[in-house]
């Protein structure tokens, strides 16, 4: 595993209460937290996790868990409102697509596309897609829309690069690994890995209005 790529990790509140400098003293360059799942839940730490993320120096991001089978555009509004005003350097938000809720790989591409379009329009950015290998192959590899947008891919080995889905060219980001172990959190937790430059990661970021 090349030591060129920026290390990350994502969080809920799974991980307990963070110590988020400490984090950041482990070279975290960027984190993304939980904010919001389906229509109605939002996680219960991120309105603690997501400030102390940015003044611990980390750049950081919030995600969506997608519900596949709850309207859209009721999830994507109610992320928005979690997420609250954007700044600038904050990251791009990421749509989590990692269960179907018993829907069919059309409705789970409709879902997530319906998702990715109102939030990159409301922000003004290119939101991204997370999902497992075997997930993407099962369920959305039909879409070539979804390949439009930066792809999270989560693909737990020990090589050197993930292997991409079906359709997929690149990636941005690599969760390759999900009992991590960081200074400043209790529990395990899911560790990333950017593909690019400390300059790259900051270009994703909203520039300073």
């Amino acid at each position: 595993m090349s030591n060129a790529f920026l290390k990350g990790i994502d969080v809920s509140h799974f991980q307990g209460k963070i110590d988020w400098p400490t984090v950041a003293q482990q070279g975290i360059a960027f984190a993304y937290a939980k904010a919001s799942e389906g229509g109605s839940v939002t996680d219960p730490l991120f309105s603690a996790n997501y400030p102390a993320m940015r003044a611990a120096g980390i750049a950081r991001g919030a995600y969506h868990f997608l519900h596949a089978d709850v309207d859209a555009g009721e999830q994507a509004r109610h992320f928005l409102s979690v997420l609250g005003p954007v700044q600038a350097g904050d990251l791009p938000p990421m749509l989590d697509v990692e269960t179907a809720c018993g829907m069919q790989c059309a409705a789970i591409d409709s879902a997530a596309l319906s998702w990715l379009s109102e939030v990159q329009q409301a922000l003004g950015c290119t939101p991204l897609i997370y999902s497992s290998l075997s997930f993407w192959n099962s369920n959305l590899a039909g879409s070539a829309a979804l390949c439009a947008y930066p792809l999270w891919i989560a693909e737990y080995t020990s090589a050197a690069a993930p292997v991409l889905p079906h359709g997929v060219s690149g990636y941005a980001i690599w969760q390759h690994a999900q009992t991590g172990k960081v200074d400043g959190i209790a529990g395990a937790v899911d560790l990333d890995l950017f593909n690019g430059t400390a300059q790259a990661l900051a270009q994703l970021g909203r520039p300073a209005s």
